[in-house]
């Protein structure tokens, strides 16, 4: 109950004040040692040639190259896309889109026209540098076109889209509590309804869940959907808890 009133409080506040440090930035890293074994070195040379990776390389931290990295690895393992004139994708629960880059690059292989939105209800909460997740997003996002951070709850987004990523969602009452958010935005089932109907006919769904307990209620939540659930390899980026990564298929519904 304290916690809860405490959330509900420190939200308000955040979400009230936008306050943050401006202008946030990383420095680049030298790349001479990512302690890659042989096969994430044949591996990473796949994508980077793939996906034209080579910039954003010599350009960002290790820590944050490896995580885009990552994050190109599972969406080239899982998606497939058709090549389009145009595509719409909506990354859910975007955080500080430290991955976004990895996104762009991907789905930009794949259409002449991209449109990139990702979502975050908590957007002004603030790390202990002062720098807000928001600010932190501009920074990753601020080379790329056609890119829009938009600090809000799902349930407010109504645009139709071909592709949708969700990282991590809250299923499970305590992790959602422990981020700071109030009790009153933990609806898992309406969120993921909601989600799902903002897919067009024929578009995919990526949901990673952590944990065997996190993914099981995920996987109640999805009930009849067509689905595929995977077991994640972590090559480049050792994550601490296992991972499970649902594909969900919108097959012709509208």
């Amino acid at each position: 109950m304290l916690d809860n009133l405490r959330n509900n409080i420190d939200f308000f506040l955040r979400n009230k004040t936008k306050f943050s440090r401006k202008n946030y930035f990383e420095s680049s890293e030298p790349k001479d040692n990512l302690n890659f074994t042989n096969e994430e070195v044949e591996l990473e040379n796949i994508l980077l040639n793939k996906y034209d990776f080579k910039n954003y390389r010599n350009n960002s931290t290790i820590i944050n190259y490896k995580q885009n990295l990552y994050t190109l690895y599972l969406l080239d393992k899982y998606l497939n896309p058709d090549y389009s004139d145009e595509l719409s994708i909506l990354d859910i629960g975007s955080k500080n889109w430290f991955y976004v880059n990895a996104e762009f690059s991907f789905f930009k292989k794949y259409t002449k026209k991209l449109y990139l939105d990702g979502v975050e209800i908590d957007a002004y909460r603030l790390y202990s540098n002062l720098y807000s997740r928001y600010e932190v997003a501009k920074f990753y996002t601020k080379h790329l076109n056609n890119v829009n951070y938009i600090p809000d709850n799902l349930m407010n987004i109504k645009k139709r889209y071909d592709y949708i990523t969700w990282f991590l969602p809250f299923v499970i009452i305590q992790p959602h509590r422990f981020w700071g958010l109030p009790d009153k935005y933990f609806y898992p089932e309406k969120l993921f309804e909601h989600a799902y109907s903002l897919l067009k006919p024929n578009g995919s769904m990526l949901i990673i869940n952590q944990g065997k307990d996190e993914a099981e209620v995920q996987k109640n939540i999805i009930r009849e959907r067509r689905f595929e659930v995977f077991k994640l390899a972590s090559p480049f980026y050792a994550y601490k808890n296992e991972r499970f990564l649902y594909r969900i298929i919108k097959n012709g519904e509208v």
